[in-house]
């Protein structure tokens, strides 16, 4: 958890603020430990954990205090992680507000903005979600999808479909509108992410002689 947690802390000091007036010492390492996103993953960091605890009595008091402060939480930040969700560190929540984390497994380095939803369907399943992966204002990932490593999920965009790695996404439904993984929104990942290999041409056609 204090891994995970310190991770998740040092990817958002790293890449918080990139005007000039961010970079004072109030701004980059106070400010972004005062906001309600970093609150969030820091409570579905803990609720995660204590229920990985197997000292019965102990357990159940760090699971009734995760419960909560859960709900406190949710109340003040409009933010809800479920604590069943697998992610990896570097989690970043920028802002706050009606955002819904429900996947399967979500990678390193994620990276989600206010009205963010990430839900599963009923008899479908959930997401999972690759490595180093932008999801911007408003959009929704809706189902059993795959979403590779170096994605930017464009503002207000639906995924309901499989997304390739390194591709730009967007609109409702998502379509793809780029496949280089080159946007600034992708820096700072909290380990190295592979390139993406490139999409491979059709063989020219041949005509019979």
């Amino acid at each position: 958890m204090f891994e995970n947690i310190r991770a998740d802390l040092r990817r958002k000091t790293t890449g918080f603020g990139v005007r000039p007036e961010d970079q004072t010492f109030f701004r980059k390492r106070i400010t972004p430990f005062l906001e309600f996103g970093t609150l969030a993953v820091v409570v579905y960091r803990f609720g995660s954990w204590a229920y990985t605890v197997k000292i019965p009595v102990i357990r159940q008091i760090l699971i009734t205090l995760y419960l909560f402060i859960n709900v406190f939480c949710m109340v003040i930040t409009g933010i809800h992680i479920a604590r069943e969700n697998k992610i990896g560190p570097g989690l970043v929540i920028h802002n706050f507000c009606g955002i819904l984390v429900l996947a399967k497994q979500i990678g390193h380095s994620c990276t989600m903005n206010q009205g963010v939803s990430i839900m599963n369907v009923r008899g479908v399943g959930r997401a999972t979600i690759g490595n180093n992966v932008y999801f911007g204002a408003g959009c929704k990932v809706v189902g059993n999808v795959t979403i590779g490593d170096n994605v930017v999920v464009s503002a207000n965009s639906l995924v309901v479909s499989d997304v390739p790695s390194g591709a730009t996404v967007l609109g409702v439904p998502a379509r793809v509108i780029s496949r280089e993984a080159t946007s600034a929104y992708l820096k700072n990942p909290i380990m190295p992410v592979a390139p993406s290999a490139p999409a491979k041409s059709a063989p020219p056609a041949t005509t019979a002689p």
